[in-house]
């Protein structure tokens, strides 16, 4: 396996660095790379205050994971993590040791401190919250929240870019030995197509984030449920404001895709009581249009006596905070649909808010590349090894013998030749006919590794079926290479791919009396 591959070439980097005392930094920037390719891929959501990432890893999470508030809130890196329980540490900046805190004191530690000096001194130590909870989609990822890039609160800024392995400058300032280097990134936008949004693009290609590109970036675009009233179907709003924003800011240049989402809805989904269902019923009951004018007037809704609104003020408060406005018209409207428990109303709410697609979209574009993705953020780092020997000529050339254990790969590794043809795929300078460019995608991983994933057939699909397509597949490719129409770097897309499909011929032709396709 490639990891296994991975873990053999960092194997013998270390033993040529050995054990002196001279390479005990560059040892420990290996060590941590080689520690980072088995563990989950981190993914950061990352963009403006207020943008809704807060919420959107809730929606992510099923519910109430971290604090959220209209205010900017929050003030550090919550780092999150699988675990048997929910637990957190707090890391600090000033070489104090890593502190566990009770989990209940997850919101005073990540909220900005107000009239609060001595909270807000320690705020300033710390440089991230790491939170272990127990969901099982953490067991594919990490999640990063961050607190915004256009903080006029500097320290938030620092933080984001500290974390992320930035400075102002230079991606490359950063040491190997800095810890929490994110793999892939989710840029989160606030609803709508404006000035902010472009520079949001902007911020993010001028900074020379070193993870961004369309195999290692999807896009957020939250908060959609607020087009509602004037839009009855929020989702489709966005969608087409996110198709204009992927086309007249250049966002796909940068972006694999940018998903509309009605965040807000789909935390609410995941943290969803037997309580709410009753509320929500009982609301139900009004007409559509009298319950949407009564939510559209949200103060009035939720402060004042309606005696003919089945459901009391207080909880009526409760749900237009966590469901908003549009949230309460929709689970109404499900309900009447016949979505009434509360399993199947959760499952409704959380695909008509969009983040039943976006988390599939995470599981299948990152988590199919995440091995190749966290080596190749690897191997790029380790390049850099040979800068630590401080002006030894002897300890440079030992260590660039180190580096080039773990740099070969890309040479050696025939994944590497994928990656390099999906970058120029994204950025056009790879030009395929459009079911060309399925089957590049394809055969590279988009949608898994196993052999019915990679051909296009149903799991059920047997070996001579595989093979046989396997066969059709390479042939039409060397065809492609073949052809004098192609040259460049599409050519060298077709040799690729060509090489993709002989090597999944070879690798059927070797399992077929060894074992079951997998």
């Amino acid at each position: 396996m490639l990891r296994d591959r991975a873990a053999g070439a960092f194997g013998e980097a270390l033993e040529v660095l050995g054990t002196a005392p001279d390479f005990e930094e560059a040892r420990a920037a290996l060590t941590e790379e080689r520690a980072r390719i088995a563990a989950p891929l981190r993914v950061a959501l990352v963009g403006r205050v207020s943008s809704g990432k807060s919420t959107l890893a809730n929606a992510l999470l099923g519910g109430e994971r971290v604090p959220t508030g209209v205010e900017e809130l929050t003030f550090n890196v919550n780092w999150l993590r699988h675990g048997p329980a929910r637990t957190l540490t707090v890391h600090y900046t000033d070489g104090t040791p890593a502190q566990r805190r009770d989990i209940a004191e997850l919101e005073k530690l990540t909220a900005r401190a107000r009239g609060a000096p001595e909270l807000a001194a320690l705020l300033r130590r710390i440089d991230y919250l790491e939170i272990t909870d127990p969901h099982p989609y953490l067991r594919d990822f990490d999640l990063v929240d961050t607190p915004g890039l256009d903080s006029h609160f500097g320290e938030d800024s620092a933080n984001t870019l500290r974390f992320l392995a930035l400075d102002e400058g230079d991606v490359r300032a950063a040491t190997l030995g800095q810890a929490a280097k994110a793999d892939a990134l989710v840029l989160v936008f606030a609803r709508g197509l404006a000035s902010s949004e472009e520079d949001l693009l902007r911020d993010f290609t001028g900074a020379g984030v070193g993870a961004a590109g369309p195999v290692t970036t999807v896009g957020a675009l939250t908060k959609v449920e607020l087009f509602w009233p004037a839009h009855d179907d929020p989702l489709a709003e966005g969608r087409r404001v996110a198709g204009r924003l992927m086309d007249a800011a250049g966002a796909r240049r940068l972006l694999y895709d940018l998903c509309p989402l009605a965040s807000l809805v789909g935390a609410a989904a995941g943290s969803c009581t037997d309580q709410d269902v009753a509320d929500l019923t009982a609301l139900s009951a009004l007409t559509p249009s009298e319950l949407a004018d009564r939510v559209y007037f949200g103060a009035e809704f939720v402060s004042a006596d309606l005696p003919h609104v089945p459901v009391p003020a207080a909880r009526r408060l409760a749900l237009h905070t966590r469901f908003g406005g549009y949230g309460i018209v929709l689970a109404a409207r499900l309900i009447r649909e016949g979505a009434d428990t509360r399993e199947t109303l959760r499952a409704e709410l959380h695909r008509g808010s969009g983040m039943a697609d976006f988390r599939a979209l995470l599981t299948d574009h990152f988590g199919h590349r995440a091995e190749l993705v966290k080596l190749a953020r690897a191997v790029q780092h380790t390049r850099a090894l040979p800068e630590l020997a401080g002006g030894s000529p002897r300890a440079r050339a030992t260590l660039e013998r180190a580096a080039t254990a773990v740099t070969r790969l890309e040479h050696a590794e025939h994944a590497f030749a994928e990656l390099a043809v999906l970058r120029g795929h994204y950025s056009g300078a790879v030009a395929l006919d459009p079911p060309d460019a399925a089957d590049l995608l394809r055969v590279t991983g988009e949608y898994g590794h196993a052999p019915h994933a990679l051909l296009g057939l149903p799991a059920d699909a047997t070996a001579p079926r595989l093979t046989a397509r396997a066969r059709e597949r390479l042939t039409h490719w060397a065809g492609l290479t073949a052809d004098p129409a192609h040259s460049g770097a599409t050519r060298r897309a077709c040799q690729v791919v060509r090489r993709s499909y002989e090597l999944l011929v070879d690798r059927l032709e070797r399992r077929r009396e060894t074992g079951p396709y997998a």
